[in-house]
This record gives structure tokens, sequence and C-alpha cells, in this order.
């Protein structure tokens, strides 16, 4: 009978545990997708999506470019919350974001003058709950 209490609290304690480790930390401030139609002899200075930490303590995001398909013509750099890259690189992680503070992914395109589409994605998640992850997406066309 002891052995039975005891294996039926250890369940519920583990049961209890991982629910909660699917729990979201942050969420996407707006929309998850950014749409940008531009004339080809524009430059796109800033497209942002931002995301906001909603649990009660402070957490550390990661982000993954998981597609990409600017054309190779285009100059293009990125940044997310504490730093900027040039170009569209595979992976960055954010400075810490503190309880009810937001932070963001940002690109900007310059057009080689000339028509074309692309969508970049970035999969960004919390380093201490990986299961939990949204999908950000930026749709840039030069017509």
């Amino acid at each position: 009978m002891n052995k039975t209490i005891l294996l039926l609290l250890f369940s519920l304690g583990l049961v209890a545990i991982v629910s909660g480790q699917n729990n979201p930390t942050f969420k996407i401030v707006g929309n998850d997708l950014n749409k940008e139609s531009l004339s080809k002899e524009e430059r796109l200075e800033i497209s942002k999506i931002n995301v906001e930490n909603i649990s009660d303590e402070p957490i550390f995001l990661k982000w993954e470019t998981i597609y990409n398909s600017f054309p190779k013509e285009w100059d293009s750099s990125m940044c997310q919350h504490g730093a900027c890259q040039i170009g569209i690189p595979k992976g960055s992680s954010f400075k810490k974001l503190n309880p009810d503070q937001q932070g963001f992914i940002a690109i900007h395109v310059m057009s080689p003058k000339k028509k074309g589409k692309g969508v970049v994605k970035f999969k960004i998640y919390d380093t201490s709950n990986p299961s939990y992850f949204e999908i950000l997406t930026f749709e840039v066309a030069f017509l």
C-alpha cells in the first residue's frame, strides 16, 4: 500500500513537471508574419516582429533560420534583441529578457534594383523550454 501511494505521488509530480515545461514563457506581440512590398528602387529599412516575456522569471531566447529563399543578389542583414549581423545567419541568441520585457527579430533588405521575392522563417524558443517554439515569417517582394 505504501509503495502504491509513493508511486502515485511520484507519477503526479512527474506529470506536473513535464506539463509545466510546455507552458509558454513568451508570446508574439502582434503578428507572426510580416509581408513587405516595395518598388525595386526602394530598400526595406526595417521589418520587425516583437516577442514578450510572459513569465515571472528572466528568459533566454534562441532562434534558428529554418527557411531562407532571399535571392543571393539581395543585400540583407538582421537584428535580434541585443545584436545585429550582416546577412541572415543560421542562428543566435537574444540577450536576457526580464519579465514583461520585449525583444525582437528584424530584417533589413536592399534590392539590386530588379524585381524579386523572398521568404525567411525563424524558429524562436526559450532555452529552458525548447519544446515550445514559435515561427516568425518575413515575406519580401520588390515589384
